[in-house]
Formats: structure tokens, C-alpha cells, sequence
């Protein structure tokens, strides 16, 4: 079973005002709304239900404002970190503002305009109702071209993964679009091509597979170790020392798609026990030991277990 994509989750919210009124409110009631935060403005006459917006994650508010101005602005076609978002392609850091190629003369602090002749010649597909956004290979590379090198990495990355299913990107036609980027910004364009990887599952193992770059460390990525449980992947191992490094998101303990049952925790106990019992040790890391909150964490465990 699949996870809802965020922007078909949250563009059902997304009301006028007139559509607020046609359900049987009172125009008095909803700017009594508005006035006491019942209902939040995303853009001009775009509301969603403030409850709806407090249970919805980083990617899904994303995906709420890039609908919002999608519905104001009939002209817009998005790009960089919102395209990746209206593909559904994971994002590092989601920005409060929209970012598109054409905002129709409008202008509203919530939206980022990119005037280059890069962007406004990219191509741009249908994504879903009102939402048009520069085309996925053309998103990773705008993105490779300006953003940070782990967040461009990371939607690299994301566009690759088996987790795209029929849209997966080539990673052969990547390569070849980020070697031959425009002037501007291709050096970093390369540097994302050389780092790519089309075997990550999550920005989380993206970054593990980016801090043991920079120890200069080249793991096999998805490992496959027989137990007597069965076969497993494992993130990253290396064959010499036995030892498998996995990323641990916490993700698959709370999601009610990869965790219907709640018996998560315990499954992956299990599997990890079956691991060590066919001779293999693990370095578990958590966010904060690849996302620079705690990275002395992973240097100590990779000189433990003689990595480095």
C-alpha cells in the first residue's frame, strides 16, 4: 500500500472564500473565522482550516501553500525545492516561500521568483488540478545548481529512488543533464552528480552515505546479508570489517504505512539480532548524528569499530 502524496492530501483543504460561503457559512461567520484563526490565509482569498494545518507535516504545508498560490495564480509553474514538492521528491529544509518561474506581475512575500534564462526555458509537466511545475530533470538540476550541497544531494537522491516507482528518474540521464549544466552554478551541479546515488531510500541515508564521504569511506550501499530470518538489506556495509551502518529515522516505528501493526520496534530487533548472529556488528545513527547536531557521535563509533 502507498502513502497519499502530500500534495493530493492537502489540495481537498485548500478553500476560497466563496467555497467557505457555499457550504452554508455566513460570510459574517467565516471573517469571524478568519479574525479568531479558525481558518489561516495561505494567499490572497486561499484558506485552510487551522487544524488541518497543525496536523500536517513540513512537506504536506509545503504542498498546502504551492496549492494556495496555484488556485490564485493560474500562470504559475513552480520550481526548484516547490517542484520537488509537487513530485512528491523528499526536501532537506521546506522554505516558507513558493518557489516559481512566473508569479504574473504579483507580488507577495511568500513567493521567490527566479528570473534566469535556465528556469523560465526549463520544460513543465501537469502535476495534479491547478499545479504546473518545471519538469523533474529539470528540477534536480535547477536545485543542484543553487541550492546547499546536502540539500541538492538529497532531492538528487529522492528523484532516483525506488521510491519514485514508475517516475524514477535515469540515473544515466541525471549524470549526463548535471555534467553538461549552464556556467552558472555547474561546478556544484557536478559535485551532486559525482555524489549521487540511486539506492537511497530517505534523505536520512543520504546524508549517512554524504558524512562517511567525508571520511573518505565508500560503503556498499543496500548490502544483502542471509540470516536465518531471511535476506536483509543493509544500508551501508562494509565487507571487510563485517560492519553494517543503518540509519535509523524512527520513521518506519510511526508511520501508519510502514507500521500498521505497531510491531515495528519489534521487528527490527529481531533483525538486527539476526545480523549479529551471522557475524555482522551495526552503527546505528539518528538525525542528529548526520545532520550536524551531533556528528562526534559518528566519528567515535567509526573509529570503534575500525572504520577509520
Amino acid at each position: 500500500m502507498s502513502a497519499i502524496k502530500p500534495l493530493e492530501r492537502v489540495y481537498p483543504l485548500i478553500k476560497s472564500f466563496e467555497e467557505l460561503t457555499d457550504t452554508g457559512i455566513s460570510t459574517r461567520k467565516v471573517k469571524q473565522m478568519y479574525a479568531s484563526g479558525v481558518i489561516i490565509p495561505l494567499a490572497q482569498n486561499q484558506y485552510i482550516y487551522s487544524q488541518d494545518w497543525n496536523a500536517l507535516n513540513p512537506a504536506e504545508q509545503h504542498a498546502a501553500r504551492i496549492t494556495a498560490f496555484s488556485r490564485r495564480l493560474k500562470s504559475a509553474v513552480f520550481s526548484h525545492q516547490s517542484a520537488a514538492c509537487a513530485y512528491s521528491i523528499p526536501v532537506l529544509h521546506y522554505p516558507r516561500e513558493v518557489h516559481m518561474r512566473s508569479s504574473g506581475g504579483i507580488q507577495h512575500p511568500d513567493i521567490r521568483v527566479h528570473e534566469d534564462r535556465y528556469t523560465k526555458e526549463a520544460p513543465h509537466e501537469h502535476v495534479l488540478s491547478t499545479v504546473f511545475a518545471v519538469n523533474r530533470l529539470e528540477t534536480v538540476v535547477g536545485c543542484a545548481r543553487t541550492l546547499p550541497l546536502d540539500d541538492a544531494v538529497v532531492i538528487a537522491d529522492g528523484a532516483l529512488s525506488r521510491q519514485q516507482e514508475g517516475a524514477r528518474l535515469d540515473y544515466s540521464e541525471v549524470q549526463d543533464a548535471l555534467l553538461n549544466s549552464p556556467r552558472k552554478g555547474a561546478a556544484k551541479a557536478r559535485e551532486v552528480a559525482r555524489l549521487m546515488s540511486d539506492k537511497s531510500d530517505s534523505p536520512g541515508e543520504t546524508l549517512t552515505r554524504l558524512r562517511l564521504h567525508e571520511y573518505r569511506l565508500s560503503p556498499v550501499e543496500q548490502y544483502p546479508v542471509t540470516t536465518e530470518l531471511g535476506r536483509f538489506l543493509g544500508d551501508f556495509a562494509f565487507e571487510a570489517q563485517r560492519v553494517i551502518v543503518e540509519f535509523d529515522g524512527r520513521v518506519k516505528q510511526t508511520d501508519r504505512i510502514m507500521n500498521p501493526d505497531g510491531w515495528a520496534i519489534d521487528r527490527e530487533k529481531e533483525r538486527e539480532n539476526a545480523l549479529m548472529r551471522a557475524g555482522w556488528r551495526l552503527i546505528r545513527l539518528r538525525w542528529e548524528h548526520v545532520n550536524g547536531g551531533n556528528p562526534k557521535v559518528l566519528e567515535q563509533s567509526l573509529r570503534n569499530f575500525g572504520l577509520i
